[in-house]
């Protein structure tokens, strides 16, 4: 299924409507911890990375955004997708976009640099 089109709060629904066993269990007792309000998708995401993703794992990723730099063989666009994946594990380092902009920039390849910077 494909959830790009779905709102925040449908895509919550949708991804809960898996949950099984301790997943269940676990997505009940966060949902009554945040009661009388609803969970939100950022609220939901950032609970479910602490949860199911170690922090051995989340510090590797982060390590892993702050040294990215573009490869000799790929493209701008794949590099881009590199970027986005790994910009939530360090989200202090891409706070505004004007950082977000300036830490892509620098990991891209020299002459790719070079070019923008004589553009601008």
């Amino acid at each position: 299924m494909n959830l790009v089109g779905c709102t925040p709060e449908n895509r919550l629904k949708y991804i809960v409507s898996l949950f099984v066993s301790n997943a269940l269990i676990w997505w009940r007792s966060l949902k009554r911890a945040y009661e009388p309000r609803e969970i939100i998708w950022a609220e939901f995401q950032r609970e479910f990375d602490y949860k199911y993703r170690p922090k051995m794992y989340r510090d590797k990723k982060r390590m892993e955004f702050l040294n990215l730099v573009q490869g000799d063989e790929q493209t701008v666009a794949e590099y881009e997708l590199c970027f986005a994946a790994l910009a939530k594990y360090a989200l202090e380092a891409v706070a505004t976009q004007e950082d977000r902009c300036y830490r892509f920039e620098q990991g891209l390849r020299p002459e790719i640099k070079r070019g923008l910077q004589s553009e601008s």
